[in-house]
């Protein structure tokens, strides 16, 4: 009687501990290899799930909203267009803002502190901003029927006004950008994975990803030389050291 009791509790705590285990850690996800069955990837075409990849207390965080930039974070209003999507990057004399409508277009504009001045800086359809070794750069571009096209630019202040400039060509549209421990650019196209180096070189590490499959990645971080892409249906994950390539699910 006591080992059927001591066996049921042993079931219960084991029930307990699986119920609480905390899908928002991508350490809890589970690894699956790239799938290529055209089947499968129609299915997760379909899929109603958008997870995106964030870090936070230096872990790997996976969330099934995408992750827009809120507004409110700047102390005006911005008056845009319902369609927009926003990139937001406070600098030192008040915000860069970038306005995305997909095949609607976009463009990036300069506002002050207050928001009561800003002008327009250039057409660019900024994707999103990243900083390196102090300087702005962001990835601009789009992806719409059949065609695939972007660029790194480079954003600059001179003579008092803010400037933007290409900085590399991008075979495809970018989606998403991040930087390695080496400092270099980790940038996932609607197509390919790809490394640039400081001297603006484009090293391929996948041609063609899972993703092209109209998965639409949203978001990358990096992390112990481990890419992580969020996407539509799941996680890609790839190794910068092996080139090891996973699919993360989280059942």
């Amino acid at each position: 009687m006591l080992n059927r009791i001591f066996i049921i509790l042993i079931c219960l705590s084991c029930f307990s501990c699986h119920a609480q285990v905390d899908k928002s850690l991508i350490d809890n996800w589970k690894s699956y290899a790239i799938p290529t069955n055209q089947d499968t990837l129609r299915k997760y075409n379909y899929s109603q799930n958008e997870w995106s990849v964030f870090i936070k207390d230096n872990k790997v965080h996976v969330t099934k909203n995408r992750l827009y930039h809120d507004p409110s974070i700047v102390p005006f209003k911005i008056n845009s267009d319902e369609k927009d999507r926003l990139s937001i990057l406070k600098v030192e004399d008040g915000y860069l803002i970038g306005f995305y409508r997909g095949e609607w277009g976009g463009h990036l504009d300069y506002f002050s502190k207050n928001g009561k001045d800003h002008y327009l800086i250039s057409g660019d359809e900024i994707v999103q901003f990243i900083k390196k070794d102090s300087k702005i750069f962001a990835i601009q571009g789009l992806a719409h029927m059949g065609m695939s096209e972007g660029s790194i630019i480079k954003i600059t202040k001179e003579n008092g006004k803010w400037t933007s400039k290409e900085y590399l060509k991008l075979p495809t549209a970018p989606d998403a950008i991040g930087l390695d421990r080496n400092k270099n650019f980790i940038v996932i196209t609607s197509k390919s994975l790809l490394k640039v180096d400081s001297n603006a070189k484009i090293n391929v590490l996948i041609e063609q990803g899972i993703w092209y499959a109209r998965l639409y990645t949203n978001s990358i971080v990096i992390k112990d030389d481990i890419v992580y892409a969020g996407m539509r249906a799941g996680v890609y994950k790839y190794n910068l050291q092996t080139g090891r390539q996973e699919w993360l699910l989280p059942y």
